[in-house]
């Protein structure tokens, strides 16, 4: 009997053994396994059952699911969330340096208007400075006696040509004066009115060879004035020039042919391009302002000489890797970008920047040469990740370490 009852007791114990181990590893493999909520992703439960917060059906997450630093999308997915990639490598930042000037007229476009024909001013149909004029337009009336000759040689031979027609010499003296005429500031539409006229016009109207603005007027009605003498000053906006001032550690490598922006004050809001000229040297010994000459093209007629200028100079910096700055996500506890390894499994990863120059940044470390950067859709798998995990993906990460 009693070895009956030892038999019995060996046996419970082993039964309980098995139940202890049975009911140890269903436990360990219960942990493995965790409940969260989509909605409140912080909540993280050991057993199914409701959201404390909202109340919904909490869902299973696995342990490598939470271990995990990635996220792996399906192609449909990358579509909708119009993640898009690109394999970085180095490059050369361009730093933006920033100026202000002046914009000036361009003296290569002013064109003078002389007289061609010695005489009097009889009237004077452009007077003030600052007019805008056309090519063609009559600018004056003049009395000269040997453009009134002139013409009435031309008219004579005219007469005597269609009487005689096939004389030489005649036709050589109407050749002559014809280069007269046109010598004298006629054009040749004035001249072949000659033809249907019996005496000559007087006083006669001068035309404008040229458009632009008038910059100077130089002769008044009653003048008397010589051939060859200056009358009007015009100057064309075709181009402008602009006096940009620049600190002196700023021109170091700025040269002649390079591109700048341009942005006028009061103009267009559309920027325009520009060439440098010169850098202009130093007009007092004090200064600390380097002087560069750009030479550009108004986009419109509101561009005027006098008006200011804001002007961009992309420089060239050091070589070094290169990502688009919108790329990287900024936050206080320091600077993220995604990238897509080689499995295609999408991961953070903390970098260091360097300079930031418009659309493109540089990276001291944290990436290298032919790395995969999400430029397209990195704060969805940001949020992606915060809403499934519930904890930011760079938590515990020392961005000084770095």
């Amino acid at each position: 009997m009693k070895i009956i009852l030892i038999i019995i007791c060996a046996a419970l114990s082993l039964i309980n053994c098995q139940n202890k181990t049975t009911h140890e590893e269903h436990g360990t493999k219960a942990q493995d396994v965790y409940y969260t909520c989509s909605m409140d992703p912080q909540v993280m439960e050991t057993k199914p059952g409701l959201c404390p917060i909202c109340k919904m059906d909490l869902t299973p997450i696995s342990r490598a699911q939470l271990q995990s630093t990635g996220i792996k999308l399906s192609d449909e997915q990358v579509k909708l969330a119009n993640i898009k990639t690109e394999k970085i490598s180095f490059g050369y930042l361009e730093q933006q340096v920033f100026a202000t000037g002046t914009i000036l007229e361009n003296e290569n476009n002013v064109h003078f208007i002389n007289a061609k024909v010695e005489g009097r001013i009889e009237k004077l149909n452009v007077k003030t400075k600052g007019s805008s004029i056309q090519k063609g337009q009559v600018l004056y009336e003049i009395y000269s006696e040997m453009l009134a000759a002139t013409q009435s040689e031309f008219i004579t031979n005219r007469k005597l040509l269609r009487e005689h027609p096939t004389d030489d010499l005649l036709k050589t003296i109407q050749q002559n004066t014809y280069n007269k005429l046109l010598l004298w500031g006629m054009t040749e539409p004035q001249i072949e009115q000659l033809h249907n006229i019996d005496q000559p016009i007087i006083p006669y109207p001068i035309k404008s060879p040229a458009s632009g603005i008038v910059r100077a007027v130089r002769i008044t009605e009653g003048n008397t004035v010589m051939e060859g003498e200056a009358l009007f000053e015009l100057t064309a906006y075709k181009s402008l020039w602009i006096d940009a001032e620049f600190y002196p550690n700023e021109t170091g490598e700025i040269s002649a042919g390079n591109t700048v922006v341009i942005y006028v004050e009061g103009g267009s809001s559309e920027p325009l391009e520009g060439k440098v000229q010169q850098i202009l040297p130093q007009v007092s010994p004090s200064s600390t302002i380097h002087i560069v000459r750009i030479l550009f093209t108004p986009n419109d007629a509101s561009v005027r000489p006098g008006m200011q200028a804001n002007i961009a100079w992309h420089k060239k910096g050091q070589k070094s890797l290169i990502v688009p700055s919108h790329a990287v996500l900024r936050e206080a506890k320091g600077n993220t970008v995604w990238i897509k390894n080689k499995e295609g499994i999408y991961e953070p990863k903390m970098i260091h920047l360097g300079e930031v120059s418009g659309t493109r940044a540089e990276i001291l470390h944290g990436l290298e040469e032919g790395d995969e950067v999400v430029i397209s859709g990195a704060y969805l798998l940001q949020s992606d990740y915060i809403f499934k995990k519930g904890n930011d993906p760079m938590k515990g990460h020392d961005m000084s370490n770095m």
